[in-house]
């Protein structure tokens, strides 16, 4: 007997393994090739930050790096001064452990989160088989992952997205094992380790794990050991709390008053559309009603009490504006969630017959008729919907109809397509001395991570932590645009702390200091952003962008980049020495 469950255990993942090769090319090739865009460069600096002091630190004694103007930042936690608090670390460690063992480049700090992503694949096939029994549900499930763009997207950042996906599967999959050992410790770590990742993600996986348990009567008896759980996930999870409560609602959007709620869950809907094929749903789900299993309704009730307390919670802490910028990036396991639901539909529909599957798999990962088709060929393209929520639509009739947006992905890998930040760093490498400050308004991080150059301005007046900057004595450029040697402008990203070029401009005048212009750039704006619809497809551009602005999306005014005169400045004397404000 014991010589034939490695056997069964082997055929039963086999599907797997066949698929495995294809996730990790997917993954892996060219995972260095674009430049770390903006929020990559957080995850790269404090990695960098953590290799030197243990600590994200937000001072390292030569810049200070906050993309948050100071607003993530403690004046003190665990020993040391200015340390970023307001973003769980776990993302930031296990960049630095790839910079210890590879060095620092965008293939190392993409690395961890690449096998993040190819873990998924393997999870989710993992957490539908043991869910269904079902090998062909499992398949399904994960070969409509891999054929997602946006969990490509995902998949290749240096962020918390594919850790995220990751461990929200393996708190389901613990959940599923429960009772079966009474020490088992996979949801317990699974959900540790989520919280440490976005405590947002772990609510909606523990959440969604209570709910079944108490409303269903086949999860009842999971209820007993999944509370046993809770004190140890408690005590893991609490410190952070305690560490991180004065900073953690930096990116947090909370609702001010009940008329905006309507507005945030129909964005979130809007956003999930690109996600979940609700046609698909809404059609084979009925169909296949009868044919399911008591596994198969367990696997349906995590996720629908997953999304239920997505639409409960999420809205309360991202505003509609905010969720058009950022999408759906904190609640990401949507997209394994939804392949596990629809590769489920897939084998009962089928119910063996080959061609019918074969069929129903492409019909789901080739095209989008089962998903947006119909939605898109009524909107036209991306527009505001009665003035309710920006729903994102494929601009070209093809694009519309067939998944060519994975197409466009692969087609993209290895290719170049520079934006502005790698002309700004190469500019300022020839020219900037080493020490010298820059002055932006835009990807302060990923511009310190390539040139090492300090940043200036970069404390709010608002943020708690300014006055403890203050007392450590920090240069005075930290806090404002005195000591500048560059300033780089980027075009259509708005003002730096409230101060636009003109006033950042006039304020260096009236401390003697003179621009000169050196170089205009076109501006890009966004290098290599993980939301499908705000994506610069190598050879495509923007497939989501309106037809007025066509494949090349916004047009923002050009990057400017000046080198700043302090006539006074003597041997380093001057404003940059002088006691800050």
């Amino acid at each position: 007997m014991s010589a034939r469950r490695p056997v069964s255990c082997l055929r039963r993942f086999a599907p797997l393994f066949a698929l495995l090769p294809f996730a990790a090319a997917l993954a892996l090739v060219d995972l260095g090739g674009p430049a770390l865009w903006e929020d990559e460069g957080d995850t790269a600096v404090y990695a960098r930050s953590i290799l030197e002091f243990g600590v994200p630190r937000a001072w390292d004694g030569h810049s200070f790096s906050d993309s948050d103007d100071g607003l993530r930042v403690a004046p003190r936690a665990l020993g040391q001064d200015l340390v970023m608090v307001g973003t769980p670390w776990l993302p930031y460690y296990v960049t630095a452990a790839s910079f210890a063992a590879f060095g620092e480049s965008e293939w190392a700090a993409r690395l961890p989160f690449a096998l993040a992503a190819i873990g998924t694949v393997a999870m989710l096939y993992a957490f539908v088989l043991r869910a269904t029994g079902c090998m062909r549900a499992a398949f399904a499930a994960s070969l409509l992952l891999i054929a997602s763009a946006q969990f490509q997207l995902y998949a290749r950042e240096s962020r918390s997205y594919a850790l995220n996906m990751l461990l929200t599967l393996a708190v389901l999959w613990g959940f599923l094992r429960l009772g079966e050992r009474r020490r088992d410790p996979w949801l317990a770590v699974a959900a540790i380790a989520l919280f440490h990742v976005q405590p947002l993600p772990a609510a909606l996986a523990l959440g969604a794990c209570a709910l079944v348990a108490l409303s269903s009567a086949s999860s009842r008896p999971r209820l007993r050991p999944l509370l046993a759980r809770a004190p140890l996930v408690i005590a893991l999870t609490i410190p952070w709390v305690a560490i991180s409560w004065s900073a953690a609602g930096a990116n947090w959007k909370p609702i001010e008053h009940a008329g905006e709620l309507a507005g945030r869950v129909a964005q979130l809907g809007a956003e999930s559309t690109l996600m979940i094929p609700y046609l698909g749903w809404a059609i084979g789900l009925p169909l296949v009603w009868r044919r399911l299993e008591a596994g198969d309704r367990t696997l349906l009730q995590l996720v629908v009490a997953w999304l239920a307390l997505c639409v409960a919670l999420v809205p309360l802490v991202l505003s509609a504006k905010l969720l058009v910028v950022v999408g759906l990036r904190y609640a990401c396991a949507l997209l394994p969630l939804s392949a596990a639901v629809t590769g489920l539909v897939i084998a009962r529909a089928a119910a063996g017959r080959n061609a019918l599957y074969a069929g129903l798999l492409a019909l789901f990962a080739a095209t989008h008729l089962a998903g947006n088709a119909l939605p898109w060929l009524a909107l036209g393209e991306t527009q505001r919907v009665a003035d309710v929520a920006a729903v994102n639509v494929a601009r070209r009739l093809p694009d519309k109809l067939l998944n060519t947006q994975w197409w466009a992905f692969v087609r993209g890998l290895g290719v170049r397509d520079p934006g502005t930040l790698p002309a700004i760093v190469e500019l300022l490498k020839e020219n900037a001395e080493p020490g010298q400050v820059v002055l932006t308004n835009f990807g302060w991080d990923n511009l310190y991570f390539y040139t090492r150059l300090p940043q200036a301005m970069r404390i709010s007046p608002k943020a708690p932590v300014r006055e403890a900057a203050l007392a450590l004595g920090l240069p005075r450029y930290v806090f404002g645009p005195d000591g500048a040697d560059w300033v780089v402008w980027r075009g259509g990203a708005g003002a730096v702390i409230g101060d636009s070029l003109e006033q950042v401009r006039s304020e260096l005048a009236a401390r003697g200091a003179t621009l000169e212009p050196v170089a205009t750039l076109r501006e890009t704006l966004w290098e290599n952003r993980p939301e499908l619809q705000w994506h610069r497809f190598p050879r495509v551009g923007y497939p989501f962008a309106p037809r007025r602005m066509g494949a090349e999306g916004a047009r923002y005014p050009d990057a400017q980049v000046f080198r700043v005169h302090w006539p006074a400045r003597d041997g380093g004397a001057g404003p940059r020495s002088e006691a800050p404000p």
